[in-house]
């Protein structure tokens, strides 16, 4: 995910080499305690997250290379 303040809805990565159509979910424990399920399709491998991470330490902004859903309009980015 990538918020760009408190309460936003924020992007979320998508996995565009996932298989349509998969119910398979990963859960994830946030760093408020709540526990989410996400479908695996969203999931990216761990080298591009790492990646991802090395970009926005540098940049300061979302990663070019991975594909987002802006969660509050429902649109896509990259």
């Amino acid at each position: 995910m990538f918020l760009r303040f408190p309460d936003d809805a924020g992007f979320s990565s998508r996995n565009p080499q996932a298989e349509a159509g998969d119910d398979e979910t990963i859960q994830y424990l946030l760093a408020n305690g709540q526990v989410d399920r996400y479908p695996a399709a969203w999931a990216i491998p761990v080298c591009t997250v790492e990646l991802a991470l090395d970009y926005f330490r540098r940049e300061g902004m979302q990663p070019p290379f991975i594909a987002w859903h802006d969660d509050s309009t429902g649109t896509w980015h990259g």
